[in-house]
């Protein structure tokens, strides 16, 4: 009889134990997380993973009014203008891209199924020579957790779409509305007017020689910037014994390898290509601050056998407006025997 009372409150105590551990919020997360929902289960709020530092959150839903402010990217005291300068609209993907609202202070409406993610999609008018500086807004937006370049509103244009994490954002004191914190957009000043050095022509002889050609460009002023999207190196000769592509140095990216290249021998040019991107994304920003020296060296060092014939050569330096056009700078120096 004792022995059945024994196993009678063994059994209840473990009965209260394992009622107390399925109880328990943190593993009924876990449970509903691998899809078992016991009878007496409530819903638990799904982790938000956002501004609380990891700390379990409802979903972010109901109006949100928009805060948003645009600096120069090279002397943030110089502030840009939201809706003339530069344009934010914020968007939602609910299986397809849903726009909310544009600007600043506009109230946009955020549903649960949104899972504490907005967007911010950042472009720049047309007439404006503004570049999107979107690494610096990734960097100073903590909300920001990643930025991509597409097309989400069937124009055919592609955008800077900024995926914004709107979990645990402060309610209004009231007005009942949530606050997004500043969404601080950063520009670059276009430089429209830049240019290139002409080095003089270089002697080199009639025997395997390096030679260095001192290529630069500069800005036309402090505080702007200009978008190398490729290099291009072109010598008028076919023959690939004369002349050797050992180094190329890009600002921003450093001394190439002529390796790096893509060689191109053709009927009467050889061809060395290092291409960057064709969109402003991904592309080699070049920026003159304020107080910095304004020469961006492109620096080549060649191999050069001449014969008895000159070579030459000439340096293009493609870039992109602020309208995503190709444009290139180019400069030539002549490689002589003597």
């Amino acid at each position: 009889m004792k022995s059945n009372q024994k196993s009678m409150l063994l059994g209840f105590f473990v009965a209260i134990a394992l009622l107390a551990l399925l109880t328990n919020p943190t593993v009924t997360v876990w449970l509903q997380s691998m899809g078992i929902t016991l009878p007496w289960m409530a819903q638990v709020p799904t982790t938000g993973g956002g501004g609380g530092g990891g700390a379990t959150a409802t979903y972010t839903k109901g109006i949100v009014t928009t805060d948003t402010a645009a600096f120069d990217s090279l002397d943030i005291a110089t502030s840009r203008t939201i809706g003339t300068n530069v344009k934010v609209y914020w968007y939602a993907n609910r299986g397809q891209w849903v726009l909310l609202g544009s600007g600043d202070a506009a109230d946009i409406n955020v549903e649960e199924r949104d899972n504490n993610v907005i967007y911010a999609v950042v472009s720049v008018p047309s007439g404006q020579a503004f570049y999107v500086d979107y690494q610096k807004i990734l960097s100073m937006n903590s909300r920001a957790t990643s930025v991509d370049y597409k097309d989400i509103d069937g124009d055919n244009v592609k955008e800077f779409v900024f995926r914004l994490n709107v979990a645990d954002i402060p309610l209004a004191t009231g007005t009942g509305k949530y606050s997004l914190p500043c969404f601080n957009v950063y520009l670059l000043t276009y430089d429209s007017s830049h240019s290139i050095s002409s080095p003089s022509n270089i002697v080199a002889g009639t025997s395997k020689v390096t030679k260095y050609v001192e290529w630069y460009t500069t800005m036309s002023a402090e505080k702007k910037a200009l978008a190398v999207c490729k290099v291009v190196l072109v010598a008028n000769t076919s023959n690939i014994e004369e002349i050797t592509l050992k180094k190329l140095n890009i600002p921003g990216i450093g001394y190439l390898d002529g390796s790096s290249f893509e060689q191109s021998v053709l009927s009467s040019e050889i061809r060395w290509t290092y291409t960057i991107t064709s969109t402003l994304y991904g592309a080699d920003y070049i920026k003159l601050p304020v107080n910095s020296l304004n020469k961006f060296e492109f620096t080549t060092t060649l191999e050069v056998d001449l014969a008895s014939d000159n070579i030459q050569v000439t340096l293009y330096v493609y870039y992109l407006t602020s309208a995503e056009a190709t444009a290139s700078l180019s400069d030539a120096v002549v490689l002589t025997t003597s």
